[in-house]
């Protein structure tokens, strides 16, 4: 299991703080991440990702990543909703070779593997009313 001493990253971490790249998986991340309160065990959503639950101590519900390439790994860290705020899904980045992928790649690998978890909450949730999100991937 992959802990906090790995060193995560954002995509203005790799690309600049003006990256559209970041505002791209924001957006996309903030759609899917309700959906994420209906997940009962996290260890079963992180084998179906073919990833680790991981525990990266920055407040986090939960947590899991996945290795897409050698050397680089996306971590999506989940927060529940309270009374105050929303529930809520980032997406940060470890490896030695993190910045060897251009921003636009990884952008696209980070939604694809944030649809991949929707459809794992449809899978696990079966002849449950879930937002309409998790049935458009």
């Amino acid at each position: 299991m992959v802990e906090k001493n790995d060193r995560l990253v954002g995509l203005a971490d790799i690309e600049g703080k003006t990256s559209p790249h970041q505002l791209q998986v924001k957006g996309a991340l903030k759609m899917r991440a309700a959906p994420l309160e209906y997940v009962k065990d996290v260890a079963e959503l992180a084998a179906f990702l073919g990833g680790s639950l991981v525990r990266p101590g920055i407040g986090e519900d939960w947590a899991v990543s996945k290795e897409v390439f050698p050397g680089v790994s996306v971590w999506f860290v989940f927060n529940r909703a309270d009374d105050e705020f929303p529930a809520r899904l980032r997406a940060l980045y470890s490896g030695d070779k993190i910045r060897m992928i251009k921003g636009d790649e990884l952008a696209t690998i980070t939604i694809s593997l944030a649809n991949q978890l929707l459809r794992y909450v449809r899978e696990a949730n079966p002849g449950v009313k879930l937002p309409e999100v998790c049935y458009r991937v």
